[in-house]
């Protein structure tokens, strides 16, 4: 209870100091300075009445937060750095020597390549032909006879058994056994 007393006596000692000032306080006797801390209609002169002052702002304090430990006090493993890969030595690039291109040489035609060039590109566009099933036979066994192609003999086995003719069809069938016989 003491502690509080002493707290209201020093209270009342400052509000006692405050209002028998007899020095102005320059802040106060000048509106322009300070206009928000001087009540309206203040003029700074002594003895003149105390006037309403402007409200005071009360602002929250947010209590202080705790002190973090210092970094000596916190305990951190040691890492060692990773080992760098090995790099194998490697040789310098070779420099790059630009080669004028030489001109063509025009080779004479030779009519053996360009028939087979010719019957590779014709595979594929066979069945996309509208043509009898015994010349479409023919027409695959010819290929296989120049090409010695092998992936040509499933087409031909489909062209041949939709032959019409049982005879034709036999013979058609029976050259495609004696072919991959010989394989």
């Amino acid at each position: 209870m003491e502690q509080t007393q002493n707290v209201d006596n020093d209270l009342q000692k400052a509000i006692d100091d405050i209002t028998n000032t007899t020095s102005v306080d320059p802040v106060f006797s000048d509106p322009v300075a300070a206009p928000s801390s001087v009540p309206e209609g203040d003029t700074g002169e002594l003895g003149e009445p105390i006037g309403p002052f402007p409200e005071p702002k009360i602002e929250m304090v947010q209590p202080a937060p705790e002190p973090i430990a210092p970094l000596e006090s916190v305990n951190i493993p040691e890492l060692s750095p990773a080992p760098a890969p090995a790099v194998p030595d490697m040789p310098a690039p070779a420099p790059v020597v630009e080669q004028p291109t030489p001109e063509p040489i025009p080779q004479p035609l030779n009519t053996g390549e360009v028939k087979k060039a010719a019957l590779r590109d014709l595979v594929p566009l066979l069945d996309r032909i509208s043509m009898d099933n015994s010349e479409k036979f023919k027409i695959y066994k010819d290929i296989f006879d120049d090409l010695k192609d092998y992936t040509i003999l499933e087409p031909a086995y489909r062209a041949a058994r939709e032959i019409p003719n049982e005879v034709e069809r036999a013979e058609a069938l029976l050259y495609l056994i004696q072919s991959i016989d010989k394989m």
